[in-house]
């Protein structure tokens, strides 16, 4: 089987890319406006920003490995564009939770909830993948 580029996952680690630095710059403005140089300072702002920031962070590599993998595997083209898109979703879903007052919300259990179904879904596509 001839190798192609891993075109989905290369748009799919773009849009992350572009999500992870705006949230980057939201921490930044909120530490400017609190006068905070590093960490929260306890302040719920800069806090909240950060946890935005931290918790793509803690997923989006992970994810865009497996994709790339499952891509460059031979993975069924159909499913990693759905697991691309539910996942790109699930993290703005979750950006826009967190950002509200109220933290549990729907926004937020959503998602989590897809993230966790399209980390499922990917883990068993790849092992189903390095077991043929």
């Amino acid at each position: 089987m001839p190798l192609t580029p891993p075109l989905i996952s290369a748009l799919t680690a773009g849009i992350l890319i572009v999500m992870q630095m705006a949230l980057a710059l939201t921490v930044a403005l909120a530490r400017r406006r609190n006068r905070q140089s590093l960490g929260d300072g306890g302040n719920k702002d800069v806090l909240q920003a950060a946890r935005r920031h931290g918790n793509l962070a803690e997923n989006a590599a992970l994810f865009i490995a497996g994709f790339t993998l499952m891509e460059l595997l031979g993975g069924d083209r159909v499913e990693l564009e759905i697991l691309c898109a539910v996942f790109v979703l699930a993290r703005v879903s979750h950006a826009v939770g967190l950002s509200l007052q109220n933290t549990v919300n729907p926004f937020r259990i959503i998602g989590i909830t897809a993230t966790i179904a399209v980390g499922i879904a990917l883990g068993l596509s790849l092992v189903r993948i390095g077991l043929t």
